[in-house]
């Protein structure tokens, strides 16, 4: 809800008779007065663009675009920008910023102004909007950079960029310390460090030597300046317009034409090769954070950010006064706001290619830290020596490509543990995710967390944005180096959680796809042949299964196999879950999912091993645990994912006793976090988001 809605806290009340809403005291603050402009135009996008109507995909896009206002995208617009890598577009960042301002200082030439009050308006302006927008650390950057460069050409005083960048870094990380460990932070700034210690100088020494050349041709004098091949280039170009003005007629009588013919497609072409340049440094510079934050390596953003930049130019020109003009005048701001729309289409068009090739965009793992500290030190040595070192820059760019090379590649094994069992409860919500590692590193995950059917009906968010497949559980497997999951478990049925699950099998190889062996609803079964389609294997299972992992043994205690259904009760999702219990003694552990009451005494009549060192539990009020079921079990700590209803368990940790005297810790994943259980031998082990609770 922070990264997608910038909701920050949430809050419960029993009753809204129980807000009391103060009186005014004084005239409004400075941040009332902005907090009014700011919803006066987010309303003023509405009235062009209605969330409810066809166009309002465009108004939400505006929103973040304008004034970083991300609450009404929906999950298939960020996917398609994360996919692209152009999702820095959705995000105010630096880019924005500076294009804002050169737009700004475009508009103010057509005024007789001086350069000293140009650059103060375009100051002001930039203030202006900062305070209207969220204060990021990529927006802040980047209006303290421009506003030193502007102070700078105010005292005429010439402008280090490296210098602003650490005294962005400084004044920023002085307000807030703990942005140093944010992603926003990392990426906006490592955006800059490589833009003003890299590209930029390397540009300096190559293109933007042949655009500095293009000027002032007829000035003889002026080749002297340029080394030898620019000082040729000069004279090759002059000699083309000589050409064209010798044997075309309009070209005689207008040179200036003539040089235009050809200077400009030659203006063109150095811009292309810049903007590809530019972007493929950032692109691949970036390349660590993006796979650290996002999981995802882009090479297709090479390309697309080329592209996407000058609509991202045209739309902010366009959009800004549109939006103003739809606060003051709203009926006139509705032909300019075609024009918006048109552009925007544009926009999308990058965004949205459905047949893109796997290998321009997939998603990675993280990589090892001393992969990425050769990431980072190749980029500073290629940095540092470029212009002073031409062997030892050769070498960095050469060790740059390799750690590249592995980040995209992924080749190491996962980072999970040989000969014991673990168990980690990872927290998402209502729904549950349970993931295993058998001894001999087999990997287990059941059910990927997602919202019951009654939360997805009543929560928006969770319907149209909520994954926990995508944004808890995939990002722990790849914390983790996992790509591949040899075992997935449909844990329930119910249809809310397939979205998590779909996740899942869109991000990570997998071997066998386990499910009830009862009869499941329709879009479940919708899902099961889209797998199949896919080649995964799928496999039924009931009680009485035992399926070997090296010298583990996996027993399926739920559902019942051979069992007539009169009543319906396995066709429904809590009748058909899937538990079990994995054994490698004397290790246990129980994955009971969300047993019902009924299950709970058949497993007790039916006198199979219950025993086991961890109980998992998914999604259970407390209410419906029985103890006899619990004494069966025996365990030396309990797991809860979910949400628990009732309010009956305490914390630090909540102790279940039973009636024979058995008490098992409780942990809860709703307080703990990710709750992590060992177990080896006769010992659990337990971890909760990264504190060691004990043994």
């Amino acid at each position: 809800m922070e990264s997608i809605q910038d909701i920050y806290w949430v809050g419960t009340i029993k009753s809204p008779l129980l807000v009391e809403k103060l009186p005014r005291r004084g005239p409004p603050s400075l941040g009332e007065l902005l907090a009014r402009v700011r919803q006066k135009l987010l309303a003023g996008i509405d009235r062009m663009y209605p969330p409810w109507s066809v166009e309002g995909k465009d108004g939400a896009v505006l929103k973040a675009v304008l004034l970083g206002d991300r609450s009404s995208l929906d999950s298939d617009t960020v996917n398609n920008f994360r996919r692209t890598g152009l999702y820095h577009l959705l995000v105010i960042s630096g880019l924005h910023v500076g294009l804002l301002a050169m737009l700004a200082a475009m508009f103010l030439k057509l005024f007789p102004l001086g350069e000293s009050w140009r650059s103060a308006l375009v100051l002001v302006f930039l203030l202006g909007y900062c305070s209207l927008v969220e204060q990021r650390a990529p927006t802040l950057r980047a209006t303290i950079m421009i506003a030193a460069y502007l102070v700078a050409r105010f005292f005429y005083r010439r402008h280090a960029a490296l210098n602003a960048v650490g005294l962005a870094a400084f004044l920023l990380l002085v307000m807030r310390p703990a942005w140093l460990f944010e992603a926003g932070f990392q990426l906006s700034f490592g955006a800059a460090l490589l833009i003003v210690g890299l590209v930029v100088p390397i540009l300096e020494r190559t293109t933007e030597r042949y655009r500095r050349a293009l000027r002032g041709l007829n000035e003889i004098g002026r080749d002297d300046a340029f080394p030898p091949l620019v000082a040729q280039w000069r004279l090759d170009v002059r000699r083309v317009i000589g050409f064209m003005q010798a044997r075309v007629s309009l070209a005689q009588d207008h040179p200036r034409v003539a040089s235009a013919a050809v200077t400009v497609p030659l203006r063109a072409a150095v811009w292309i090769v810049d903007l590809m340049f530019f972007t493929a440094i950032l692109q691949i510079g970036l390349m660590l954070p993006l796979a650290e934050t996002f999981h995802r390596v882009t090479y297709v953003g090479i390309g697309l950010n080329a592209l996407a930049i000058p609509v991202m130019t045209l739309l902010l020109g366009l959009a800004l006064p549109t939006v103003l003009l739809s606060v003051v005048w709203p009926a006139l701001a509705a032909w300019p706001a075609k024009l918006v729309t048109l552009v925007m289409s544009w926009l999308f068009a990058l965004t949205d290619l459905p047949h893109l090739p796997a290998w321009l965009s997939y998603r990675v793992p993280s990589p090892p830290a001393w992969v990425a500290w050769g990431f980072v030190l190749a980029i500073i040595i290629a940095a540092w020596t470029f212009g002073r070192h031409a062997r030892i820059f050769a070498v960095s760019v050469a060790g740059l490509a390799a750690f590249a090379l592995l980040i995209s590649v992924d080749p190491f094994p996962p980072r999970i543990p040989g000969g014991r069992l673990e168990i980690t409860a990872l927290d998402c919500g209502r729904g549950d995710a349970f993931f295993a590692v058998l001894p001999d590193r087999t990997t287990i995950l059941v059910d990927a967390g997602g919202a019951d059917g009654r939360a997805e009906s009543q929560d928006p968010f969770e319907e149209r944005r909520w994954d926990a497949g995508e944004d808890i559980v995939s990002p722990y497997l790849w914390s983790r180096g996992v790509k591949k999951l040899d075992v997935v478990v449909m844990g329930h049925g119910q249809e809310g959680r397939l979205a998590s699950l779909a996740s899942i099998a869109r991000n990570f190889r997998i071997g066998e796809f386990w499910h009830g062996a009862h009869r499941t609803r329709p879009l479940a079964l919708a899902f099961l042949d889209e797998l199949a389609r896919r080649g995964i294997r799928l496999r039924a299972v009931a009680a009485g299964d035992q399926i070997r992992r090296g010298s583990a043994t996996i027993q399926i205690l739920w559902p019942p196999a051979g069992r007539d259904d009169e009543n319906g009760e396995l066709d429904s999702p809590d009748g058909n879950f899937v538990a079990m219990r994995i054994a490698d003694a004397p290790a246990s552990v129980v994955l009971a999912g969300e047993m019902t009451d009924d299950a709970q005494r058949a497993l007790l009549d039916s006198h199979v091993p219950l025993a086991g060192r961890l109980l998992a539990l998914a999604d259970w009020d407390s209410s419906r645990l029985r103890q006899d079921f619990l004494v069966r079990i025996a365990p030396q700590a309990t797991f809860l994912s979910g949400e628990e209803d009732s309010g009956e368990l305490s914390r630090n940790p909540a102790l279940f006793a039973g009636p024979q005297g058995i008490a098992a810790p409780y942990f809860r994943t709703d307080l703990e976090g990710a709750v992590t259980g060992t177990v080896q031998g006769k010992t659990v082990s337990v971890q909760a988001y990264g504190m060691p609770v004990g043994e």
